[in-house]
């Protein structure tokens, strides 16, 4: 797992709801998390991951739901 590796917040943003009334209540904006097939030295292993670290997978070629176009 040495060479494979990416880090993100539990919470991508913070921010409010608010009512008709305009009262503010905190809420938290969560990931958009996809279930991903990655090969990680040679072994595939399935994770968790959102989409903006899924482009890079994509583009790196590392994802198993890819295939760049020769």
């Amino acid at each position: 797992m040495a060479s494979f590796a990416f880090r993100f917040p539990v919470v991508s943003h913070m921010g409010h709801n608010v009512s008709h009334a305009k009262n503010r209540t905190a809420r938290s904006f969560k990931y958009n998390l996809h279930t991903v097939t990655v090969l990680v030295d040679g072994v595939k292993q399935k994770m968790r991951v959102p989409t903006k670290i899924l482009r890079s997978l994509k583009k790196q070629g590392v994802t198993t739901h890819y295939r760049a176009t020769e």
